[in-house]
């Protein structure tokens, strides 16, 4: 008597098994990762909200700033809030409304947009790219070194800000020199003006020489002794002033000058020129200017300062004052202008690039592979999304070098998946399980492609540390690319592959049913 029996090995169709989706750490990785990009990448809002914050987004700098202000002293708990809460919900509406109108739409509809807000750079964006020199001003400064420059930074730097003007770039170039880019800025002549003047503000006593004539002597108090300051309008309207506050030292210093000089002019100076106004506008002539004549000691570190200004002048005045002096002249040696319009064509031809690239790449590896290509374009897509997500978030300021490099990194991002196909085919041919091919696939291909990353990554540091700004952007771009395609390669496709139910097939290797028979007498 003969009995057959059919014995299964243990099914494989049921490989993807949540038991395994929950246990391996790889695959929980890789889901937080996908999870984790996507909602750093995109966001949903409602078209009425977009639209109002871009209107926010267009008003000059001053009217944005009141307008916020207006908008807190509205909010159902103003009055519980601090200066500080008020600070950092200010803070962050201006960022809003200065970021609205630089978002890449990628779907919407009459109620409903859906959004990313990468941080473009002036040639994606628009805007003015300055070059600044600064000067020697002997005999205290008979040369210019790296900290007179570092200073330079700082306070240009500073009076950017003060324009609200967002994204800004203020870099050294050379010994002397400095590159401003003003991405989406709407009035190059006023950064211009306020980027290229000292705002060196003195305080001077009228004094007598030897030949019995009067002329302005300087005291040793400067703007830079200034803790503070603000243009408010005077209460006859119209005509504008600038209060201030001194540091302590300065304030000691003021107490001491106003104590000496009662009955006496205190001149006030604006980069060499009286602050006080002729009827035309312009600076009095020094000749004609009389200065203020000091009632009483002012000893409480604070005063203003007059001088018929408009809001447009006190306000930029203030601002300069807070941004501190600059310690050189310096003068603008070249000028240069991206438009909005040659900004948006560059994004649409760089979008299009990116797309066929992407695309041309994720059919090779079907067409090749096959499945395992397709797990490999699913790794690809994560690799996408979480290096956008990793630019937004740094920021990383994209560029159209930028972007190249970007493309550029998404080849090298399969090319590891291609050196982990190939190591895997030949594990199958020398007789290993598919699992175990799969696994010594990866292993093997590791040296390789972690050498080959490095080498890219050395060459990223070389080229960000010689390179000029765009150079770097491009260097910056791939760098982040070479790292992020190191764990989709290593750990994403790694993963997919053990995902994929067997019987579907890999490499052309499909799990077969056993039928074992067995006889018995």
């Amino acid at each position: 008597m003969q009995s057959k029996t059919l014995a299964k090995r243990p099914s494989q169709k049921n490989s993807f098994s949540w038991k395994f989706f929950s246990s391996d750490w790889k695959t929980i990785a890789v889901s937080l990762v996908f999870i984790w990009s996507v909602f750093t990448l995109f966001q949903v809002d409602k078209q009425s909200n977009l639209k109002d914050w871009k209107q926010l987004g267009n008003l000059p700098v001053i009217k944005l700033k009141e307008e916020i202000w207006q908008r807190i002293e509205k909010l159902p708990d103003a009055a519980k809030m601090d200066r500080y809460e008020r600070d950092e919900i200010f803070k962050q509406m201006l960022e809003r409304a200065q970021s609205t109108n630089t978002i890449q739409i990628i779907w919407q509809n009459k109620r409903w947009v859906l959004y990313t807000n990468l941080k473009l750079g002036l040639d994606l964006r628009g805007g003015s790219q300055l070059l600044l020199q600064a000067l020697p001003a002997p005999p205290l400064v008979p040369e210019i070194t790296p900290e007179i420059m570092q200073s330079v930074q700082t306070v240009i730097d500073n009076r950017i800000n003060s324009l609200g003007v967002s994204e800004t770039l203020v870099q050294r170039t050379g010994k002397d020199r400095l590159i401003v880019e003003l991405p989406g800025i709407k009035d190059p002549q006023q950064a211009k003006d306020r980027i290229g003047t000292t705002a060196l503000l003195e305080f001077k006593e009228l004094a007598i020489n030897a030949d019995g004539k009067t002329y302005w002597k300087d005291t040793g108090l400067t703007g830079a002794d200034f803790k503070h300051a603000q243009a408010v309008p005077t209460v006859a309207g119209g005509i504008w002033r600038v209060t201030f506050e001194f540091k302590p030292e300065g304030g000691k210093k003021f107490a001491d000058l106003t104590t000496r000089l009662v009955g006496r002019q205190i001149g006030i100076f604006l980069d060499g020129q009286p602050t006080d106004r002729s009827a035309d506008g312009m600076p009095l002539p020094v000749e004609k200017y009389h200065g203020v004549n000091v009632k009483e000691p002012i000893l409480a570190g604070s005063g203003e300062i007059t001088g018929s200004f408009t809001k447009d002048q006190a306000v930029d005045l203030a601002l300069k004052l807070n941004a501190g002096a600059l310690p050189v002249p310096i003068k603008i040696i070249e000028e240069r202008t991206v438009g909005a319009t040659l900004g948006q064509d560059s994004i649409e031809k760089s979008l299009i690039a990116g797309i066929v690239g992407i695309s041309l790449v994720m059919l090779f590896m079907i067409i090749v592979y096959g499945l395992p290509g397709l797990v490999a374009d699913c790794a690809l897509i994560l690799y996408t999304l979480t290096t956008l997500a990793i630019f937004k978030t740094m920021p990383v300021t994209l560029t159209l070098a930028g972007i190249a490099g970007f493309i550029l990194s998404v080849g090298m991002a399969v090319d590891a998946n291609i050196l982990i196909f190939e190591r895997t085919k030949e594990e199958l041919k020398s007789g290993k399980s598919l699992y175990m091919a799969i696994e010594n696939g990866f292993n093997r291909a590791f040296s390789s492609i972690f050498d080959s990353n490095i080498n890219s990554l050395i060459a990223c540091a070389v080229l960000y540390s010689l390179g000029t700004v765009l150079v770097k952007g491009f260097a910056v771009t791939l760098a982040i690319g070479v790292l992020v395609s190191m764990f989709t390669a290593i750990t994403a496709t790694r993963t997919l592959l053990h995902l994929v139910p067997k019987y579907e097939g890999l490499f052309g290797q499909r799990s077969k049913t056993t039928v074992t028979k067995e006889s018995t007498v």
